[in-house]
């Protein structure tokens, strides 16, 4: 469960159950929302906050411990001393908020021998630093004051006791002796008169306590170092004591996974040289250690920013740590240095942090590798952590890294979806064009499927199958121009659904007559309308309409063609014809009945005849296919035409219907 405190830190939220319990304050973990990542590996804000009371004694008038550790961790920093966040005073409770750790005692017993052995070393790192560099005595050195961060480091803490060596007399050591670790106070501690060497005494002693339960032969030189510690650290006499600088020069801390951990904490005081030969070989010498020791250990320093800059690192060692190891990958492919579970534990959590980082080099890097681990992320990762990074890259002015940037949303498209990559509404607007394999083909070939090397032959379209039957001329005088094939043109807009598509093929036995004779073309045009009352066959009014490449309605397609009037003698002039048409259809009109619209034969049979159509120029106009009249030079009159035609006035005009206006 967790609580909001009121605090300097905004959004912090510390836990109700502390971890730990000590004489003088209680340690909490707790997370600051909306913070910066680098406070823990988990790149979630978590923090540990420490609080304290007031205490009683000669060392505590002043400040109290929690405040005597806040103010030293403030003022000596180092990267093997527990990180200062900020700290301040709530009623009469004190709250120190620090970087992520986890007592010693508590992880202890899943720790390896070789990560104890670099723990140790950072913490003595952190020993020589006070001593010999700020001249303050420790006076607490135990498993109480050392601290475990959430990457498997060692950091010291406890520092409480902290106090110049001026300051450093036996009344303050016997002052302080009631809250120390009892095993790490020298018996001898009051009767010495040289007080600078307690610190070798309590190191000797924390390395007793955690090699406890580990043998000799697991860590290199480790029965050397214990021996080591009892007859040199823990001397009687201490200025037999040597200095913790010469600790760090036994051999337990120059074994090679302890070299190799040096060389990349002090890779800035490396020469191009050095790391050259350093790069070119690390990977082969850290095979034969634990994997998830050497992930836990040198997965920070192996990213770090001034690993992934150097040329040779960036060639030699980050394709294969930025690539998990999958036994099922084929043959051929460069394989990761590790394994799958391995680098979501360990690696996962410093990409994470990595994509964080505002430096080109390393976001270009990230990218270049990004479809390697990609696939390490769970959803919610990507979507809430990775994804807003790549989308802050493409509003970058660098060209290169927004292509990269682009690059990489494509890889996230099919694991999170394209609505979640760019957002916003989507439409299709490509559809699969590809033929419908079941379906049958639309030119059938009989010859055999060329082979995919071998291209088709083209065939002209006289040589492709035609479903339609074409009408051959059997006149020997005419030429091959001389058969027009005419293709059906998309229907009408009125009436010319139900036409059907066919292929007309016309004969031509006069030549195109000259635009005066259509004189009276808008008469003529009413008097066609009025004459298709009567004249109701399909094939006439297509002819006629042809002829004056302009559109008409069509018939209603529920008449039924009663007749077809064809003349071979043409004794009168068209136009004296249609007008005679004309006539004889408004004569028939008897009856009320004739207006109805189910018997009427199309919608401007009566208007064409009985008053001028003041819209017909606005009639669309659909240009219709140009038939290609070949001229004769005669002209013979037996040739029928569909325009000449005799009325028949025998033809019962409701014939057609099956209904009368009664019915």
């Amino acid at each position: 469960m967790m609580g909001n405190e009121s605090s300097q830190l905004s959004g912090l939220e510390i836990e109700d159950k502390a971890i730990e319990i000590t004489d003088f304050w209680c340690h909490y973990q707790a997370t600051i929302k909306d913070s910066c990542r680098y406070f823990s590996l988990k790149s979630d804000g978590s923090v540990s906050v420490f609080k304290g009371e007031a205490a009683t004694g000669p060392l505590w008038a002043i400040s109290t411990p929690l405040e005597k550790f806040s103010n030293n961790l403030l003022k000596y920093r180092h990267p093997c001393i527990v990180r200062y966040i900020s700290a301040w005073q709530q009623r009469s409770t004190l709250h120190l908020a620090t970087e992520y750790v986890q007592p010693l005692s508590q992880i202890l017993n899943t720790l390896t021998p070789l990560q104890i052995c670099i723990g140790l070393n950072n913490i003595l790192r952190a020993l020589v630093f006070l001593q010999e560099q700020a001249g303050m005595s420790h006076n607490n050195v135990s498993m109480s004051a050392v601290y475990v961060t959430g990457d498997g480091q060692w950091k010291l803490g406890g520092m409480q006791y902290l106090c110049p060596f001026a300051d450093l007399t036996s009344a303050y050591l016997k002052h302080a002796r009631i809250h120390r670790y009892d095993k790490a106070v020298d018996p001898n501690e009051d009767s010495y008169e040289i007080t600078t060497k307690v610190d070798q005494y309590g190191f000797a002693v924390l390395v007793d306590d955690v090699f406890k339960d580990c043998h000799d032969d697991e860590v290199p030189h480790l029965k050397e170092f214990r021996k080591y510690c009892r007859n040199s650290l823990q001397h009687q006499d201490p200025s037999q004591r040597p200095k913790l600088s010469d600790a760090l020069l036994h051999n337990f801390f120059n074994h090679e996974f302890i070299s190799i951990y040096k060389f990349l904490n002090f890779l800035p005081l490396k020469s191009e040289d050095e790391k050259c030969q350093f790069f070119s070989s690390i990977l082969d010498n850290l095979k034969c250690y634990d994997e998830e020791t050497v992930a836990k250990q040198l997965g920070g320093l192996l990213l770090s920013r001034l690993t992934m800059l150097d040329q040779t690192a960036q060639k030699e060692v980050i394709p294969f740590i930025l690539k998990p190891r999958n036994d099922r990958i084929p043959n051929g492919e460069i394989l990761g240095f590790f394994s799958l579970s391995v680098f979501k534990e360990h690696i996962k959590p410093r990409l994470m942090q990595l994509f964080g980082v505002r430096d080109s080099q390393i976001r270009m890097l990230l990218l270049r590798h990004f479809a390697k681990f990609v696939n390490v992320f769970s959803h919610e990762e990507l979507s809430q952590h990775i994804l807003p990074e790549l989308l802050l890259g493409i509003k970058d002015t660098d060209d290169n890294l927004v292509s990269a940037t682009l690059i990489c949303l494509s890889e996230l498209v099919p694991i999170l979806g394209a609505d979640t990559v760019i957002g916003g509404q989507r439409s299709k607007h490509f559809t699969d064009g590809r033929p419908n394999s079941k379906g049958k083909p639309l030119l059938p070939t009989t010859s055999p499927v060329p082979e995919p090397k071998d291209y088709p032959i083209a065939k002209s379209l006289q040589d492709l199958p035609c479903s339609e039957h074409i009408y051959e001329n059997d006149s020997n005088d005419l030429t091959s121009f001389e058969k027009t094939l005419t293709l059906n043109e998309r229907p009408s807009p009125v009436g010319g659904e139900s036409l059907e598509d066919e292929i007309m093929v016309t004969e031509t036995s006069k030549k195109i007559e000259s635009e005066d004779d259509w004189s009276d073309w808008e008469n003529s045009r009413q008097l066609s309308a009025a004459t298709a009352g009567y004249i109701i066959g399909e094939d006439i009014i297509q002819e006629e309409f042809i002829h004056r490449n302009s559109i008409e309605d069509k018939l209603t397609q529920n008449i039924n063609p009663i007749t077809k009037i064809e003349t071979n003698n043409i004794p009168e002039s068209r136009t004296i014809l249609l007008q005679k048409a004309a006539i004889q259809a408004k004569k028939n009109i008897v009856d009320i009945s004739e207006l109805d619209i189910k018997n009427q034969k199309y919608e401007h049979s009566k208007k064409g005849a009985d008053e001028f159509d003041f819209f017909a120029d606005m009639t669309p106009v659909i240009e219709k296919p140009t038939i290609v009249n070949i001229a004769q030079d005669n002209v013979t009159q037996g040739v029928s035409s569909k325009l000449n035609f005799v009325p028949d006035d025998s033809v019962d005009e409701n014939e057609g219907w099956g209904e009368g206006w009664n019915d």
